[in-house]
């Protein structure tokens, strides 16, 4: 099995969707075999070495290990590559969760080890459908209509987002 890695700047979205993902695989916080780091955790080495410990042990009552790292954000760089080797050969039935507001703090090959999922809200969804239309005609615009429709906008912030969810 793979990693994944749940990006979203809303903490409370990507806890939503680890225990989403949690409850369809039957565990549960606590569990013998989980191991969860929270958000407000110190993430270093020893802690991905507890992490590496957790996987090498049998599952007592699941099929498998789990391990969930609300924000991976704050893993010391020595921790991110003491995970390395786990998050390439990740043991059969484990799963691995890694929760981070964006990608830029982690290290590449964490990221390139890992399922990415974007995690958004149903606002984001419907304010990205707000503007798609605008933004597929501003992609084929020339320079100067692009800044025009910028200068018009009203809510610019809103748009802005609209367009990272689009790219």
């Amino acid at each position: 099995m793979i990693a994944r890695l749940l990006i979203s700047p809303s903490i409370g979205k990507r806890i939503e969707e680890i225990e989403k993902i949690l409850g369809q695989l039957g565990f549960k916080n606590p569990h013998p075999d989980l191991l969860y780091y929270p958000a407000d955790t110190k993430l270093g080495i020893e802690q991905a070495r507890e992490i590496k410990k957790h996987f090498s042990f049998k599952p007592y009552l699941a099929k498998g290990k789990a391990v969930v790292l609300e924000d991976a954000s704050i893993l010391t760089i020595e921790a991110q590559n003491a995970l390395l080797k786990i998050l390439e050969e990740l043991p059969d039935h484990a799963l691995f969760i890694l929760g981070a507001n964006s990608d830029s703090k982690l290290l590449p090959t964490v990221i390139s080890r890992c399922q990415i999922i974007r995690v958004q809200s149903i606002g984001d969804r419907v304010q990205l459908e707000d503007y798609k239309d605008d933004i597929e005609k501003l992609i084929n615009s020339s320079i100067e209509e692009r800044f025009e429709y910028i200068e018009k906008l009203k809510n610019r912030e809103e748009f802005l987002k609209a367009m990272l969810y689009y790219y």
